[in-house]
């Protein structure tokens, strides 16, 4: 089915020719609105004429109102109220021995579904491992894998090796972050589970590599999936290094069964709070310029 809209119905308001972000949407000799053949390649499929369409008249190729669009709900959450629930959440990594029930995972899921995205969303890919078991079974290697870090850094040619590859701010990150905390052992799984902290849960978002603003894609869920499961009462924080050791580990991979020709971008760790906060914490530092 290619993209149409119906002359019967299209009242000619021509909003969506306006909210339209690569003006695929035009005006014809006889004044009908209609998709522009030779642009309409380019197509987002970002869904906003639909959405802003009055009388459901467009039809974009892969959307259906039935499917893909529901009234938009009433928005109850002030400026207040958003920023006292952004600073009620912490990033937790103690939790309860206690099993976190799919629903609410799928509920977490089902949040993301509204997330905003670069391109091609439905290339990245999103693997749930609710199973704590599961997950005790890769420790051993990626642990390993965070020692060979340590030599890496201290190694000229790895280190050298590592910028070239993976840039600047890739190789910063691990000199001076991951390495300084290796180095003192701190994971170490003689001294209890350091790496996905005993959470019963993790949600990894991985893409083919090259795919499309995957990266970024990534990220954006990621944070999504952390707040709404602070939403639900769970706990949670983003993990990088479960996701970098599946890169790298082939044992990794195949224990949280990443396909070979995807990468694996960042992972979220879920669970119940072991402990309350009393306090909240405003970051300081953020550099902001203000040109008028």
């Amino acid at each position: 089915m290619k993209n149409s809209i119906n002359q019967e119905k299209c009242k000619k308001c021509k909003l969506c020719i306006e909210v339209c972000p690569v003006n695929i949407i035009g005006i014809d000799d006889k004044s009908g609105v209609h998709f522009i053949k030779e642009r309409e390649s380019i197509c987002l499929k970002c869904g906003q004429c639909m959405a802003i369409c009055s009388t459901e008249a467009i039809q974009v190729n892969g959307f259906s109102y039935n499917n893909d669009f529901f009234p938009l709900p009433e928005n109850k959450v002030d400026y207040r109220n958003f920023i006292d629930f952004l600073a009620n959440r912490r990033s937790v990594r103690n939790f309860k021995d206690k099993p976190v029930p799919d629903e609410l995972i799928h509920q977490i899921l089902e949040v993301v579904s509204f997330a905003p995205y670069g391109a091609e969303p439905e290339k990245v890919n999103i693997t749930v491992v609710n199973n704590r078991e599961k997950m005790e079974l890769a420790l051993p290697a990626i642990a390993e894998f965070l020692d060979n870090v340590v030599k890496w850094v201290e190694n000229p040619i790895a280190s050298f090796m590592i910028k070239r590859k993976k840039g600047a701010e890739t190789f910063n990150t691990i000199k001076n972050h991951l390495y300084p905390i290796s180095k003192l052992k701190n994971y170490k799984l003689e001294y209890g589970d350091r790496i996905t902290r005993n959470a019963p849960a993790i949600i990894i978002f991985h893409a083919p590599k090259g795919a499309e603003e995957h990266t970024n894609n990534s990220l954006i869920y990621a944070t999504y999936s952390m707040l709404a499961a602070h939403s639900l009462g769970l706990g949670a924080t983003i993990i990088g290094i479960v996701p970098a050791a599946i890169n790298k580990v082939k044992e990794v991979r195949e224990v949280f069964q990443i396909p070979e020709e995807n990468e694996a971008i960042i992972s979220v760790i879920i669970g119940y709070p072991k402990y309350k906060y009393r306090k909240s914490i405003k970051r300081r530092g953020h550099n902001i310029n203000w040109i008028k």
